[in-house]
């Protein structure tokens, strides 16, 4: 069962504060007034008997008349009002007169205005007549009795005064609209007060804590929520915050995580950007300066083969070997050259497994102490270009490893492997390892600018890696090179697909 809300227990709390309180206020109020009454009654009687009991004797002739030994009687204070009536009554008419004198125990101060003397007068006279106390103006008449024989003769011998006294009146109840204001009060009094303990130590206290964490978290801090509330509500307000922080916290780690990622692809691509530019700007030089060479060496070439013919003496012959010789290395240098230019590659596509099945006949001679390791899948790996554009890739990229692994030393015997898979964005991946020394890390962002080797002078131009990056970027690819952690360096090529509608045809013949 679902405990109710905080704003019902809240209000049944008030109602039922407020219904005890009135409660245990009207049981006081009507015990307090019924006690009262009680004792008024009990105090009353009490009066009446200790009055009877001393009034209502019959006195000796020597007492009659010694009103002194009346007055000294203690009690009468706790009346209301008090008279005594010396000697007998005469009656003039329908009136009640006494012959002696008329005495007020509390004085007369005590007496209120309008005090009834002729009617008290005469209940006197009418109880001194019967012989019993009778009942007038709220209080108690009673006649006084001697044993002397007087003109008024009672049951009980000869009457020669009489008394009155008023019993004091019974406290008034208390009135009932005074009553109700005072309860409610008392009760709203009590009921707020609780109330404010309440809210605050149960709510107003927690709210104020979670309000000063949530600010402190906005300021990005590490505030700490409460962890000890007395209201259901409030801890379910405490836990679902402390969840929100602990979402918005990994969504900024995350973030911060992604700005990082987003920010190194950036640099990266930017150095990716300046290295192609830069690759491409050298390019266009060294294409340039090839053209420029092209022609003059062309000339010289011609001249030199005239020359020779002409030759007679075998010095001459031999210079001229000497000569030709290097004119065509440097026209193949020229021509190498010519191949960073952009251009246009061979139309076609062609599958990766034929363009690499040649290289471990056409390298043999080099392969003697190593070995060459083609990891292709036996699904046909087709990419954009020719077989004539993707094989002197695939024939640098060995031979630029063979030599890494001849520097080892003539006992070492190292193993290069050509692996090709399709990546999960449709591009087709080619890595070509090796198991030798790598490079310096430094050297890696300038692996594919031309003239860059680590090779010794006369045995690389520092073209190789060139040309392969000039190729694969005319292919629409992707290179790059990294040292692997168990040694050795890895070249990655990255080249797209053919178009869907033409994958499946024939290859390139």
């Amino acid at each position: 069962m679902k405990p109710p809300s905080l704003r019902r227990r809240l209000l049944l709390s008030l109602v039922l504060i407020n219904a005890g309180v009135f409660g245990f206020l009207a049981f006081l109020l009507v015990g307090d007034q019924a006690l009262a009454e009680a004792e008024g009654e009990a105090r009353r009687a009490r009066l009446v008997r200790q009055f009877s009991a001393r009034f209502s004797q019959s006195y000796q002739p020597e007492d009659v008349g010694r009103l002194g030994r009346m007055l000294d009687w203690p009690l009468w204070s706790e009346f209301k009002e008090a008279l005594i009536i010396d000697d007998s009554f005469v009656a003039a008419g329908e009136l009640v007169v006494p012959v002696g004198s008329v005495i007020f125990p509390n004085g007369s101060r005590h007496r209120a205005p309008g005090f009834p003397l002729q009617e008290i007068q005469q209940a006197v006279y009418s109880a001194a007549e019967g012989d019993e106390p009778v009942t007038v103006a709220s209080g108690l008449a009673m006649p006084l009795i001697t044993t002397q024989r007087t003109p008024k003769l009672s049951a009980r011998g000869y009457v020669w005064g009489g008394v009155f006294v008023r019993m004091p009146e019974l406290p008034e109840p208390m009135a009932l609209g005074m009553s109700l204001l005072l309860s409610s009060g008392a009760a709203t009094l009590v009921a707020a007060g609780l109330i404010y303990f309440l809210l605050g130590h149960s709510i107003v206290r927690p709210v104020e804590q979670v309000a000063a964490a949530v600010e402190s978290f906005g300021a990005g801090q590490n505030p700490a929520l409460p962890t000890t509330v007395n209201s259901k509500e409030v801890a379910d307000l405490v836990a679902s915050l402390r969840g929100m922080m602990d979402r918005i916290r990994g969504f900024q780690a995350e973030l911060e995580r992604e700005v990082q990622a987003a920010t190194d692809r950036a640099k990266q691509a930017e150095r990716h950007a300046s290295r192609q530019d830069r690759l491409a700007a050298m390019g266009t030089l060294a294409a340039g300066l090839a053209h420029e060479i092209n022609s003059p060496l062309a000339g010289a070439m011609q001249g030199l083969e005239s020359l020779r013919e002409d030759a007679v003496s075998d010095r001459a012959k031999t210079y001229g070997e000497l000569v030709q010789e290097a004119l065509e290395r440097m026209a193949y240098l020229v021509q190498r050259l010519l191949r960073l230019a952009p251009a246009r590659v061979e139309a076609g596509r062609c599958v990766v497994q034929q363009a690499a099945r040649d290289l471990p006949t056409f390298l043999a001679s080099r392969l003697q102490r190593h070995r060459l390791v083609l990891d292709l899948p036996e699904e046909p790996l087709w990419v954009n270009g020719s077989v004539s554009d993707l094989f002197p890739v695939f024939l640098n990229l060995v031979q630029n490893a063979l030599d890494a692994l001849d520097d080892q030393g003539p006992e070492f015997s190292g193993e290069i492997r050509i692996q090709g898979r399709k990546g999960l964005d449709g591009k087709i991946e080619i890595l070509v390892q090796d198991n030798g020394p790598g490079v310096e890390e430094s050297f890696l962002p300038h692996m594919f600018e031309p003239f860059k080797t680590t090779k010794d002078v006369g045995r690389g131009t520092g073209l190789g890696l060139a040309l392969v990056h000039a190729t694969i970027g005319q292919l629409g690819g992707e290179t790059a090179a990294r040292n692997r952690p168990q040694g050795g360096l890895e070249i990655q090529l990255k080249l797209p697909p053919p178009a869907a509608s033409t994958e499946e045809g024939p290859g390139e013949a």
